[in-house]
């Protein structure tokens, strides 16, 4: 039975303040004993093989360490303060105590997880923590995940997957023909992903039942014209005709052009759908574009719906693409292997596991101007929420522990809705796993080295996670708790960012949000209260980032700086006017200017749990920083009408 658990969620972390260093240091110094009463007791009649003597002589060698170390230490210092509530710009922020002890204390092994001989501890930790991401996701227990160094790696592997499975039904049909075996003769861009594998699994089996060599039936495999992992993705489509393509939101992941280029599918086969005001995938759209893709012949590889941009936060309508892929295939047309890059979005569905758990009162208090009032929040409910209850529709996952995990880096996930993947993606490597050649003995495995992209990977991650996720429970009231006021801080600065100039009038700038916040991320713009161009629009946000960030070149100390906000860059290369088309108007600039020119985009991640606990000692951080915001835009402007910027 799950445990549930009641802790206050400023017990899982430092605090801003060090707060619970006393509680925590303990902690990692039994870590240490620990370790080093492990190796003092491993075949302790060895003996010491670095003698008093000569230890004395090493005084020179220590005294240099400490103070290379004390050098190393006071330029860390300059780095930003990410554990603060002031600060809110990347997605970066406290990590749990759980996670820093479970990383220190693998770390100090030093386990390489690509196979149990390296990692006979951290490995069952990985597998374990991917079973506990798995169930946060809601997957059943026929799936697979491991952890990676990041989203990058998690979404290769799954179009790398997606690329496999695209042509296993032409495949399957030719280890059938070849062993004399019953094929499937359905259409095979009609077959789901999860069809297609559990038919090459039965094909498989088939043969070998049949009496056929196990080395013989996977040489079969191997050497079909439709294999890309052998013959090459080219190759394969040269043999079909046509060619592949992987369709994706306009605002999604830099990734998976790399991924596109690294598989071979080329960056020009990736399928670009609009989004809409809220930068969400427009089905709509999708739906056209698969009925032109469909009159080209060409083959759908995958089609990507991002949880959580990472630009804006926005979650696409995962619902509604799953509902479009089934309508399709009860139509007898083609469908296509569903991924979710839920690397940053992934834990929000912690605000629904078991059940939706709301994310309480649309209202809050803020401060402006010394006056406390409540304001009204605009929570992102609905759409958002049924999108991250249709994930374990998509047939693979890809979210981070080192994002809204709180876990340190490097450590992100994949998780496949089905471990017959991991036939599909073998590879030979004989000195890490035993050579199964059976389908249904390899699918139940627990080697991870053989089916995956990286050949080393820390175990002090999973040592991480594993620590993490069983202390604090991927539930609504374990670290949902946090992640619903992450949520919430958003919906509290989007608010205070539309209304400030209004609650303080005579402000010669006013405040743009880009878009109401679907998760923790608000972006937003300044603009002046009498209109300006769009070039002059820009440099006012560029000067008010350059207040709130610390350029290499500056000469500012980090203890000098009050918050920390971020930034992008919106083109038309990217987004079309039409996207953009409410935010312009409110900025009061064209859709010519913005093809021209860009729009530059202040942007602030909310992950920082301390922004409650503040508030009930009297200390309102996003007010506070609101405040400056508004005063440097104002000094800004002033600048630049002076010439002077």
């Amino acid at each position: 039975m799950e445990r549930e658990t009641v802790a206050d969620p400023a017990a899982w972390f430092a605090g801003p303040n060090a707060e619970n260093a006393d509680a925590f240091k303990p902690l990692i110094a039994q870590i240490l004993d620990d370790y080093y009463f492990w190796r003092r007791n491993y075949f302790p009649e060895d003996g010491q093989l670095i003698g008093s003597a000569q230890k004395r002589e090493h005084e020179p060698f220590w005294d240099e360490f400490r103070d290379r170390l004390a050098e190393l230490l006071a330029r860390l210092k300059a780095d930003y303060p990410f554990y603060s509530p002031r600060y809110a710009a990347h997605m970066l922020s406290e990590q749990s105590l759980a996670a820093i002890a479970g990383y220190f204390a693998g770390m100090l092994y030093n386990p390489n997880n690509v196979t149990h001989e390296a990692a006979p501890v951290t490995v069952r930790l990985e597998l374990e923590a991917g079973r506990m991401l798995s169930t946060m996701l809601g997957y059943g227990e026929d799936s697979w995940a491991h952890l990676t160094s990041g989203g990058t790696v998690a979404n290769l592997e799954a179009l790398w997957a997606a690329r496999h499975v695209r042509y296993l039904p032409l495949l399957t049909r030719d280890l059938a023909k070849a062993f004399s075996v019953p094929a499937d003769e359905e259409e095979w861009l009609n077959k789901t992903p999860l069809e297609a594998m559990r038919a090459f699994d039965e094909t498989f089996r088939a043969c070998v039942a049949k009496g056929a060599p196990i080395a013989e039936v996977v040489e079969a495999y191997l050497s079909s014209p439709y294999n890309p992992a052998v013959r090459g993705i080219g190759a394969v489509w040269n043999s079909i005709g046509g060619e592949g393509v992987v369709i994706v939101s306009e605002a999604c992941h830099y990734s998976l052009s790399k991924v596109a280029d690294l598989l071979g599918i080329g960056r020009g086969n990736l399928v670009s759908v609009p989004v809409d005001s809220g930068f969400r995938m427009r089905v709509d759209a999708l739906a056209e574009i698969l009925e032109q893709l469909d009159r080209r012949e060409a083959h759908v590889l995958a089609v990507v719906a991002t949880l959580g941009t990472t630009e804006e936060g926005s979650l696409d309508p995962l619902d509604e693409i799953a509902t479009l892929r089934r309508r399709r295939k009860e139509e007898k047309r083609p469908v296509w292997w569903l991924h979710a890059d839920a690397a940053y979005g992934g834990y929000l569905r912690t605000l629904i596991v078991p059940e939706r758990a709301g994310l309480g009162e649309p209202q809050t208090d803020v401060r402006v101007g010394g006056e406390v009032r409540t304001i009204r929040l605009d929570l992102p409910v609905g759409a958002p929420c049924d999108a991250l209850q249709a994930l374990p529709e998509a047939d693979s996952i890809t979210v981070d522990p080192h994002k809204l995990g709180y876990v340190p880096y490097p450590c992100g996930a994949i998780c496949f809705r089905s471990n017959l993947v991991k036939p599909i993606l073998r590879q030979d490597t004989p000195y890490l796993a035993e050579d199964f050649r059976d389908t249904e003995a390899e699918s139940r495995s627990d080697a991870i080295g053989p089916y995956i992209v990286e050949g080393s990977k820390p175990g002090a991650a999973a040592a991480a996670v594993w620590l993490h996720h069983s202390l604090i429970p991927l539930t609504s009231s374990g670290l949902g708790v946090v992640i619903r006021e992450g949520v919430r801080n958003a919906s509290e600065l989007h608010a205070l960012l539309s209304n400030f100039s209004d609650w303080s009038p005579g402000r010669s700038v006013i405040a743009i949000p880009l878009t109401t916040p679907q998760s923790n991320i608000v972006c937003f713009a300044f603009r002046p209260a009498t209109g300006a161009g769009l070039s002059d629009i820009n440099r006012l946000n560029r000067l008010v980032y350059e207040r709130f960030t610390i350029p290499r070149e500056a000469e500012r100390h980090i203890y000098d700086q009050r918050f920390f906000v971020s930034r992008t860059f919106l083109t038309a290369h990217r987004y079309s006017p039409q996207t953009l088309g409410c935010f312009l108007d409110a900025l009061g600039v064209s859709a010519e200017e913005y093809e021209k020119e860009g729009v530059f985009v202040l942007r602030s991640t909310l992950m920082n749990p301390w922004y409650g606990a503040a508030k009930a000692r009297g200390r309102y951080y996003l007010s506070e920083m609101v405040e400056d915001l508004f005063a440097a835009a104002e000094e800004a402007w002033a600048q630049i009408g002076s010439g002077q910027a």
